[in-house]
């Protein structure tokens, strides 16, 4: 993709904010029970489980792939209490109707994704560290299975080119249906703020402002066996947020939520990046990975517009995330709850009326049903895209066309041929005005 047909593709769909595939192949299933495999059933893996569930209760999960085998017995354990406070009494019968994943459709390991693709799922969850998320999409794509792949879609530019060259089209051409898990696009609230964005309310929007501070240094959701190492394979995967190569790092793997709302909001892709970050000094190397604590990135798009966008995960700091778009004649203040337009012409909406977590699966699901065109690959990567650039621009310091990064970089942090039991040095943190960009 060179840089004049990356121009020409970077506005972002608007209202519901899908790329839809112009055709769909093949009938849909109708009332019958859609079929579901999990692959990765941590905490959000769990957790998107439940939202499924309360999204449809019409489906089966009939594989699951995991490489630590508590996980999946804590996700039977809380899916079977969650239906058990629904259904009362029934809850112990509604679990055996939607859980029908048995030994032998239930898989371990990194090769889990191999086999769950051979059982007769319609569509695959991926909730796995963030790093195989590329990979996974294209074997589901290809053995015919539809998606949910959690955000972010790619840690790299490697992976980024994989995604628009050949797996946006390939979902395509199959008709397949793709969710991924960028799930304020599914928020009422926020989808009429941005139409009225759209309609002109707030007039030519020419800055916007999009911070997300967090209190605490994110670095895994479990204990890490005591006979593990940094440079283990296996450490750098149960604490997977603290490293750059597991996760992306927290400006594309949390905060590429923000970045989401704010080119939806915008309606298109900047041109240039600039930023700085660094890390908490006390926290501690190798034990907590190799990433940043804090972004900072100024975007600028080609109309002159800009976009300031920071995220912070830090102990013992104040929680701060305001999401401003300025306009001639308005700002919207944008946020997970109530939206506000200040201005000429004020508004305020409603709370959202049902969680977004649900209204994304009963999106798909739908789509799946009526046999719809239903593909949102190409807009989170556009997102992912943005995250990626700034990251690099943070670590290096250094101004960037972000066309540069979708054409020329050859970075690619994921080993190959990967195995649990090996050993990985442990990088050492980014420094700004050293960090060689590749």
């Amino acid at each position: 993709m060179n840089r004049k047909t990356f121009l020409k593709t970077a506005a972002l769909a608007g209202a519901a904010g899908m790329v839809m595939p112009k055709f769909s192949l093949g009938a849909g299933l109708g009332s019958d029970k859609i079929k579901v495999a999990f692959v990765g059933l941590g905490g959000r893996g769990t957790g998107a489980l439940i939202n499924m569930v309360d999204a449809d209760e019409n489906i089966e999960i009939v594989a699951a792939g995991e490489l630590f085998p508590e996980r999946v017995e804590a996700a039977k354990k809380k899916l079977s209490e969650h239906l058990g406070r629904k259904y009362k009494g029934n809850g112990q019968k509604k679990f055996a109707e939607i859980w029908k994943a048995t030994g032998d459709t239930t898989f371990y390991g990194l090769d889990a994704i191999d086999k769950v693709l051979q059982t007769n799922a319609d569509v695959v969850a991926l909730v796995t560290p963030p790093c195989f998320r590329t990979p996974h999409i294209e074997k589901c794509l290809k053995a015919g299975k539809n998606v949910f792949a959690e955000k972010p879609v790619c840690v790299d530019a490697t992976q980024l080119r994989k995604i628009y060259n050949e797996l946006v089209p390939l979902a395509d051409s199959k008709g397949l249906k793709i969710l991924c898990g960028t799930q304020m696009r599914y928020h009422s609230a926020i989808q009429e703020a941005v139409n009225r964005v759209r309609d002109g309310q707030i007039g030519d929007i020419i800055a916007a402002d999009f911070l997300r501070y967090e209190s605490s240094y994110l670095h895994g959701w479990y204990d890490v066996p005591k006979n593990l190492k940094p440079d283990d394979v296996e450490y750098q995967i149960r604490e997977w947020l603290a490293f750059r190569w597991t996760s992306g790092d927290q400006i594309v793997e949390q905060y590429v939520h923000n970045l989401d709302m704010a080119l939806w909001a915008i309606g298109k892709l900047p041109v240039e990046v600039v930023g700085s970050g660094g890390r908490q000094i006390d926290i501690p190397y190798p034990e907590r990975g190799d990433r940043f604590s804090n972004c900072h990135a100024q975007y600028e798009f080609e109309d002159g517009a800009s976009l300031t966008a920071a995220c912070r995960q830090e102990d013992n700091t104040s929680p701060y995330a305001p999401f401003k778009v300025f306009g001639t004649k308005g700002t919207l203040l944008m946020s997970f709850g109530k939206q506000r337009i200040l201005g000429e012409k004020p508004w305020e909406s409603d709370y959202q009326k049902k969680p977004e977590l649900i209204c994304e699966h009963e999106a798909l699901f739908g789509a799946i049903r009526n046999g719809t065109p239903f593909n949102t690959l190409k807009t989170c990567a556009d997102s992912c895209f943005v995250a990626i650039a700034g990251r690099e621009s943070c670590y290096a310091g250094k101004r960037l066309k972000l066309a540069w990064v979708l054409e020329k970089s050859q970075q690619n942090m994921v080993p190959d041929n990967l195995k649990l039991t090996d050993k990985k040095p442990v990088e050492e943190v980014p420094v700004c005005g050293k960090y060689k960009l590749v």
